[in-house]
């Protein structure tokens, strides 16, 4: 009788062995968390101080830039696929967080930016066009946070200035870590242009 026990317990020694090596597989294969980006503290320059006012309106995005997701291109495979990374996010739409950041940098100058709802109507209004907003990758280990916008100056019913912002900033590394630092870049640079040009205007 106790050997037949024992031929038994060797019996089903292999399926214990195999049930704890699966458990133990599964554990080691747990998914990546997703991690989120935002823009992070901005670092003061040497511009002079503002005392414009002005309203910004909502920025406007295509419907790809319309969530939080971070995309990048192939530029040397297909570059006309927006791609979104798969456990990187950024924290708002792009379109809120170059918002909070005009508001944040030209505040923080002087200046007093306003939403248009919130504002007088006398005063003039920054209308701001994102058309691209990714990280480019040239080659597999060489990418770029690409900006494209439009600004426009409406003072009543007169346009009074147009510029477009080109911006291409390269990556440290060709990840989702070193991109969403290359696009802080990106999109302070914009700002400084966009302070220049806005002080070029009349908007009094």
């Amino acid at each position: 009788m106790q050997r037949l026990y024992r031929l038994t317990h060797y019996r089903f020694l292999p399926l214990v062995i195999f049930s704890i090596s699966l458990l133990s597989a599964c554990s080691s294969t747990a998914p990546a968390q997703r991690q989120q980006y935002d823009f992070g503290p901005f670092n003061t320059i040497s511009l002079p101080n503002t005392k414009m006012q002005i309203a910004l309106a909502e920025i406007q995005v295509p419907a790809a830039l319309d969530s939080n997701a971070m995309l990048y291109r192939l530029q040397y495979d297909n570059a006309q696929q927006l791609k979104p990374y798969a456990q990187a996010r950024w924290s708002m739409p792009p379109a809120q967080l170059v918002a909070q950041r005009i508001k944040l940098v030209l505040n923080s100058r002087g200046a007093v930016v306003t939403n248009t709802a919130d504002s007088a109507g006398s005063l003039p209004v920054l209308r701001l066009e994102l058309d691209e907003f990714s990280q480019v990758f040239t080659a597999p280990n060489t990418s770029h946070a690409h900006i494209y916008a439009r600004g426009i100056v409406v003072k009543g019913h007169n346009i009074i200035g147009t510029r477009n912002f080109l911006l291409q900033i390269p990556t440290a590394s060709a990840d989702a870590a070193s991109g969403a630092k290359a696009m802080q870049t990106a999109v302070d640079n914009m700002i400084n242009d966009m302070q220049k040009w806005l002080h070029s205007l009349a908007l009094n």
